[in-house]
């Protein structure tokens, strides 16, 4: 009998890897669940840093942000492939019925992950930041033109369209002009990073892409900040969305490879700087993103980046995880999860034995 318990609810944040999204249409690129959340999250993240307000109503948005997401998404763990059309119409058809949908989901959720988890990370009311919402929408409908490019996706994208529109009645049409521009520009490096798959040299059971991989560090990294009460969450949370951007400029270069010559790995670093900063000078909006570029080149700095780099340790080791479970013999993935599973306990900033045992206790 498996023990419920944190490193259940870890195990079961993979199913968001192989929930596929328009999954009743066909497309040039398929879009996971774990994909779409990280891509709203980041231009969530770049909404609110591009608005005028002091540090403190910052840092609350941004957490305000990624618990509205973890509220919507860690449902899905359990109802599974609900297609967003047809969620979409119970909502506007009967919101009521789509709420106690979610309600009874979370319980289901709380029954196999320990309670604790799930009322750390999630956010019992549905109310949001216009501005949540509205990247929420903005990235839906990027992912339904890039497939129309190809196949038939007008109904879907006068929906999202007619639901934009709407919220001109909370945000003027100026500013919705603004924040779509924005979007597009943010869309380029967030398709890189859907498109780049992790592991790329060997073969896959379950395919990950960077983004889904990034979701998961930052589920991980601010679950282990709720439960250590770290002061700084705002500064996990950023550091966890930003830490793997600039491989959208340089590609995927693993770390074995920076080790291999002296003084690599710090050239790498600061070409990832000046390619961060270059797409960032490329749309002036972005101007105050530019404070954050060092979260970006050097995530695993400091206490906040102790707690990311575990987060990226034991997300790479859940994907090795769900390899081995999935009956994928190559042994790199048995190897890496022990690799994983030492780097984790020499860094991790709490004790994780427990969450990584019943990881072990499902996959073994």
């Amino acid at each position: 009998m498996v023990s419920l318990g944190k490193g259940t609810f870890l195990f079961s944040l993979t199913n968001l890897f192989t929930i596929q999204r328009w999954n009743n249409r066909p497309a040039l690129l398929r879009f996971t669940e774990a994909d779409n959340s990280f891509n709203t999250l980041f231009l969530s993240f770049v909404f609110i840093t591009i608005q005028n307000m002091d540090n403190t109503r910052k840092s609350q948005a941004l957490e305000n942000s990624l618990r509205w997401r973890l509220s919507r998404e860690l449902p899905k763990i359990v109802l599974s492939d609900v297609s967003l059309q047809l969620k979409e119409r119970i909502e506007r058809f009967a919101p009521q019925v789509w709420n106690e949908v979610r309600k009874k989901a979370l319980d289901d959720l709380k029954n196999f992950a320990d309670e604790e988890t799930v009322k750390l990370l999630v956010t019992e009311t549905q109310e949001c930041n216009p501005l949540d919402k509205l990247a929420d929408l903005y990235v839906s409908y990027l992912e339904a033109q890039e497939n129309g490019k190809l196949y038939d996706y007008r109904q879907p994208l006068k929906e999202l369209k007619e639901k934009i529109d709407n919220i001109s009645q909370t945000i003027p049409q100026t500013e919705l002009e603004k924040y779509w521009e924005i979007a597009q520009y943010v869309w380029t490096p967030l398709l890189n990073l859907t498109s780049m798959v992790r592991w790329n040299r060997t073969h896959r059971n379950v395919r990950t892409s960077v983004s889904g991989h990034s979701f998961i560090v930052v589920t991980i990294a601010y679950l282990i900040a709720k439960l250590l009460k770290f002061e700084h969450v705002e500064e996990i949370i950023i550091k966890s969305i930003l830490h793997d951007l600039p491989e959208a400029f340089t590609g995927d270069v693993i770390t074995p490879t920076k080790k291999k010559v002296a003084g690599l790995d710090e050239l790498v670093a600061n070409v990832e700087k000046e390619m961060t900063i270059e797409w960032i000078s490329g749309c002036e909006a972005l101007t105050p993103i530019r404070e954050y570029v060092d979260c970006a080149v050097e995530p695993f700095s400091g206490e906040a980046g102790r707690i990311v780099r575990t987060a990226d340790y034991l997300a790479a080791l859940l994907e090795c995880a769900v390899e081995i479970n999935s009956g994928n013999k190559i042994d790199t993935f048995r190897e890496n999860f022990f690799n994983f599973k030492r780097l984790v306990k020499e860094i991790s900033p709490i004790d994780v034995s427990e969450w990584i045992d019943e990881i072990e206790t499902i996959i073994f």
